[in-house]
Parts: C-alpha cells; structure tokens; sequence
C-alpha cells in the first residue's frame, strides 16, 4: 500500500513593507512626478500600493497618483511587497520627498 502524503510549502508569505512619506516637492504631486514614479515602479513585479487617507493609488497609473492631489505637506503611505521591497519603498520615498540639500 502507499501512503500519500501532501506537503504544504514552507515559503514564508512575503512581508510588507510601509512607510510613511511627507510630500515635500514645491508643487506636489503633478504629472512629471507621477510619470517619474510610473517609470520607476514599471517593472517591479510585486504588488505596490500609494494611500492618502481612504484614497489608493496604484503608482503604475499616472491617473491614479494625481486622483491623490497631494500637495506638498501631505502625508502618503508608500506600501510594498515582494523581491526588493524594502528597496522600492525607499526609491519611492526619495521621488515624493527629493533631498533639498543635495
């Protein structure tokens, strides 16, 4: 007789990235940063989230991110998960808050 047994993968489930950005370009989100963010997020292949309040932008449609109207001051959560995650949250900070200093 042979037994059969079912494995479950061990793959732990891909952890979540988050961070909370402040919008600190002059005139806030408007197209030519949208589109640097669309461009910078293209390729990534796992799921990335931008929130304001009770409003998602998925930061691979420009539309999406102007539907934010986020001005400068206004706080985002930038969330991430997959491969690099870490990285691409970190990349989409500095779009949305450019260092002033250098």
């Amino acid at each position: 007789r042979t037994r059969v047994r079912c494995l479950t993968p061990t793959m732990n489930p891909p952890s979540v990235i988050r961070q909370t950005v402040t919008v600190m370009r002059e005139n806030g989100l408007h197209l030519v940063p949208c589109s640097e963010i669309v461009k910078y997020v293209r390729d990534y292949p796992g799921d990335v989230r931008i929130y304001r309040d009770n409003l998602v932008a998925d930061p691979r449609s420009v539309l999406d991110l102007l539907q934010l109207k986020a001005e400068k001051g206004t706080e985002l959560i930038v969330e991430a998960t997959g491969v690099d995650a870490e990285a691409l949250v970190q990349g989409l900070a500095s779009l949305l808050a450019p260092d002033l200093d250098s």
